[in-house]
């Protein structure tokens, strides 16, 4: 979030864009009303001051509405990750071919180990993406 140049003591004159003392009601400048509402000081009446921007407002703040779906596409790209990663553990013992060491024996635990990794987090992912669901509708039907 960007620095505001608005002191407690000040408000920011929509007509002219330029800053008042608190004390006084009208803008000096312009001579317009202090805007209503101005009297106590909250985060969601700051104004940030730009250069070529007039009668600035603040954006309203927006509330963030989780969506499952984030949940489901991380849980496609884990399990997608995950096969490649299965995959590359299987072939990388016959890229290395060193003597003297079970390497396919070890290549197939690291592959099981990781393929149960990748299934047991797709798993845990799209159950909290269902369950999210299910409370979201739930609180829509009310």
């Amino acid at each position: 979030m960007e620095s505001s140049n608005i002191k407690g003591n000040e408000w920011l004159c929509r007509n002219c864009n330029t800053l008042v003392d608190s004390a006084l009601r009208q803008c000096p400048q312009c001579h317009a009303d202090r805007p209503e509402g101005c009297d106590m000081e909250s985060s969601s009446d700051e104004v940030i001051v730009r250069e070529n921007y007039a009668n600035a407002e603040p954006l309203p703040k927006a509330k963030y509405t989780f969506r499952e779906g984030v949940l489901v596409n991380a849980a496609d790209i884990t399990l997608i990750l995950g096969l490649f990663c299965t995959v590359g553990a299987l072939i990388a013992p016959m890229i290395v071919e060193m003597e003297g060491v079970n390497l396919m024996l070890w290549a197939v635990c690291i592959a099981v180990a990781v393929f149960a990794i990748t299934m047991v987090i797709w798993a845990l992912l799209r159950t909290v993406a269902d369950i999210s669901r299910m409370l979201r509708e739930r609180r829509e039907e009310r």
